[in-house]
């Protein structure tokens, strides 16, 4: 029981230091996390056949 106690303090410590860390890269940087995960446009696929 105490092990499981450990592994959620661990797990729980680590999301919470994830966590502020992102805040505190966004409230710094602005919009760079946005940036990186934002949907590219579709561009047309060029096909390779010759014409």
């Amino acid at each position: 029981m105490e092990t499981i106690l450990q592994a959620l303090v661990i797990i729980g410590g680590l999301t919470f230091s994830l966590a502020t860390s992102l805040l505190i890269e966004e409230l710094i940087f602005g919009q760079i996390v946005r940036v990186a995960f934002a949907r590219r446009p579709d561009f047309p696929k060029r096909s390779s056949e010759p014409n």
